[in-house]
């Protein structure tokens, strides 16, 4: 699933992608997820908020949560978020779409 996002970040802003991403009718649990934040201004966060407000919401709101995630984005800083728990899906940043979608096709079971 592709999840596009632009504009300035902000905590409301990812709970809300959360909440749009469960509730809609094409999302499964485990399914792989893109997040392309290529024209997002994360310059008001830092790194950790996308791994705690994103990946950790889905994970605890479905019991299963991604299979993988892909984050397209060009704020290095990103790239520098480490996950919080061991139980947390496997995630990976990247700069460009079509990187993302290739680390994902790599992925097992996909």
């Amino acid at each position: 699933m592709l999840v596009t996002t632009s504009g300035v970040a902000s905590l409301a802003g990812l709970d809300a992608i959360v909440g749009d991403l469960l509730g809609d009718p094409r999302y499964r649990p485990g399914l792989v997820v893109v997040f392309d934040h290529s024209q997002l201004d994360w310059s008001g966060l830092d790194p950790e908020d996308l791994v705690r407000r994103l990946h950790i919401a889905l994970k605890e709101a479905d019991l299963i949560g991604p299979s993988r995630i892909a984050v397209v984005t060009q704020d290095d800083r990103i790239r520098e978020g480490r996950t919080l728990r061991a139980d947390e899906p496997s995630w990976q940043a990247f700069r460009e779409l079509d990187e993302a979608r290739h680390w994902l096709e790599l992925a097992p079971g996909t």
